[in-house]
């Protein structure tokens, strides 16, 4: 008996099999239904005229370390951050902070289109469905996209943490090292191998 039906023994195993081939997640003869996103381990360009913000923030013991780094189209540094807060805040925080302080340094280097890659989904989420969230973390995140207003083109997009490899060291740098700095098209040699590893 299959959906109410009386039917042969064959036809109801392959109505059972082809209604199990359909919801299994895993079925090796067709694609699945909930693929992961592809894992990109570098860097990959942005639309023509954009920069690209590639933006972190670590949290240890009470301490945050955020890196940020913008690159044009062919993959030159323009320039970036690496932040160290001595403030106790959750991940969630952290990030928020980190975007912050990368729309803002967007801004002071007077970039007007621009794709910012953070790997927490929340935020991308959030900035794509203008949820209106009334806690103050929703208030912390309206502040932030408002601070986006002021560009011609722009977009935040999730990355996998994998792909954001160069703004990962930057938060362990300046956790490991304790203090702020900013730096431009002349950078550290730490930081350009990283770049370089990131391009390969």
């Amino acid at each position: 008996m299959f959906w109410g039906k009386e039917d042969d023994t064959r036809v109801v195993w392959e109505q059972a099999r082809t209604l199990g081939d359909d919801f299994w997640i895993h079925n090796l003869s067709y694609a699945p239904m909930n693929p992961r996103p592809p894992k990109s381990h570098r860097w990959t360009k942005p639309p023509n005229d954009a920069i690209k913000i590639n933006v972190d923030a670590m949290v240890f013991d009470s301490v945050v370390g955020i890196g940020i780094i913008a690159r044009d189209h062919d993959g030159f540094v323009l320039g970036g951050r690496a932040i160290f807060l001595d403030d106790k805040m959750d991940i969630e925080w952290a990030e928020a902070e980190a975007l912050r302080e990368s729309i803002m340094w967007a801004s002071n280097n007077s970039v007007t289109r621009a794709v910012f890659e953070i790997d927490c989904a929340s935020f991308v989420n959030r900035f794509k469905s203008q949820w209106e969230d009334i806690s103050i973390f929703g208030f912390q995140l309206k502040e932030i996209f408002g601070l986006l207003e002021s560009f011609i083109d722009v977009n935040i997009e999730w990355v996998a943490h994998s792909s954001i490899k160069v703004v990962d060291s930057l938060c362990k740098l300046t956790i490991y090292k304790r203090y702020t700095f900013p730096f431009n098209m002349e950078y550290l040699s730490d930081i350009h191998k990283l770049v370089i590893a990131d391009a390969y």
